[in-house]
C-alpha cells in the first residue's frame, strides 16, 4: 500500500516552492490535466491552464510566500491520497508593499498518475 504520508509531504513541499517562487507554470505542474480546482468564494477553475493563469494574477499584484505543512493523509486505493495540509501564507502587493499574512486548510485529491508522478485531481481551501 502507498505511503499517504509521504505523498502528502512530497505535494506540500512542491506546492511550497512553487508559490514561494510565484512560478505560475511549476504551479500547474502540481496539476492533473483534468484537475479541478475550487478557491474559496469563486468558480471552480478547470484544467492546468485555467489553474495556472488564476494563479499568476494573485502573482501580479504581489510577491508570495508559504509554509505549507501537512496535517492528515489517507490512501484511498494504490494510485488515490486523500491529504489534509495548512498553509501559512504571507504577501506583500507591489504597488504599496502592504505586507498581510494568513492561514488556510487545503484539501487534496491526489492522483498517481501513469507516469508515476503523483498530481493534485481536486484541491479546495479555507481561510482560517
Amino acid at each position: 500500500m502507498v505511503d499517504a504520508n509521504e505523498v502528502l509531504k512530497g505535494i506540500c513541499m512542491r506546492y511550497q516552492a512553487a508559490v514561494s517562487a510565484n512560478d505560475a507554470a511549476a504551479y500547474g505542474k502540481l496539476f492533473a490535466r483534468d484537475a479541478v480546482r475550487i478557491p474559496p468564494g469563486s468558480e471552480p477553475e478547470y484544467g492546468v491552464d485555467e489553474i495556472s493563469s488564476s494563479e499568476q494574477k494573485d502573482y501580479d499584484v504581489a510577491k508570495w510566500t508559504v509554509q505549507s505543512t501537512p496535517l492528515d493523509a489517507l490512501a484511498i486505493a494504490d494510485e488515490w491520497v486523500y491529504g489534509i495540509a495548512q498553509a501559512n501564507i504571507s504577501t506583500t502587493t507591489y504597488a504599496d508593499g502592504t505586507m498581510n499574512s494568513f492561514k488556510v486548510t487545503k484539501t487534496w485529491l491526489l492522483h498517481r498518475e501513469d507516469s508515476g508522478e503523483w498530481l493534485i485531481k481536486r484541491q479546495m481551501w479555507n481561510l482560517k
